[in-house]
């Protein structure tokens, strides 16, 4: 059984064990995801999104929420999701990859990770990776989505008018 363990950094740094090629490349690609979701880095997020992906929300009416097809449309999914947030991060990633999928469970972070005023919010992701190491399927579950709205619409008045129509959807929810 070919596993690959990432857990939250230690004094001694990122720990892994891992036997064998393929999943140790597919780790360090979902560690890459991982680390450019924390900097809002999208153009290095981009590098690791096959041309044909698929990208499922947090949110939607369908049972694998709303699907986003291709890299642009990808793009404006984290885009507008960077721009709503506004400054955040990401802390405590854990990722288990055996062979082309993968798992990373997180805690995001909206403004500072070391002010424990700041709401936290803990999320997975599911991954499919192709035979060259991009991601071809991202799935995002995020907890406490409405007292996340309620954060957001407080935090960043500006970006929710920006984006009034998915913010109108979300508050459906």
């Amino acid at each position: 059984m070919a596993t690959a363990y990432s857990r939250p950094p230690l004094q001694s740094g990122m720990q892994a064990i891992v036997d064998d090629p393929v999943s140790e490349r597919n780790r360090q690609t979902i560690q890459a995801m991982v680390d450019g979701f924390a900097k809002q880095d999208i153009d290095g997020i981009m590098t690791l999104i096959a041309d044909d992906a698929v990208y499922c929300d947090i949110l939607g009416d369908d049972p694998r929420g709303d699907e986003y097809h291709g890299k642009a449309a990808i793009r404006g999914a984290f885009t507008r999701q960077f721009a709503m947030a506004g400054p955040h991060t990401y802390v405590g990633a854990n990722i288990m990859v055996k062979g082309d999928i993968a798992f990373a469970s997180w805690t995001m972070v909206l403004g500072e990770a070391d002010d424990p005023s700041s709401p936290r919010f803990e999320g997975i992701d599911e991954f499919l990776l192709d035979a060259s190491g991009q991601v071809i399927l991202k799935k995002a579950w995020l907890k406490g989505q409405p007292r996340l709205r309620r954060v957001l619409m407080r935090r960043n008045p500006a970006a929710a008018l920006r984006h009034l129509r998915y913010v109108l959807r979300t508050l459906g929810r």
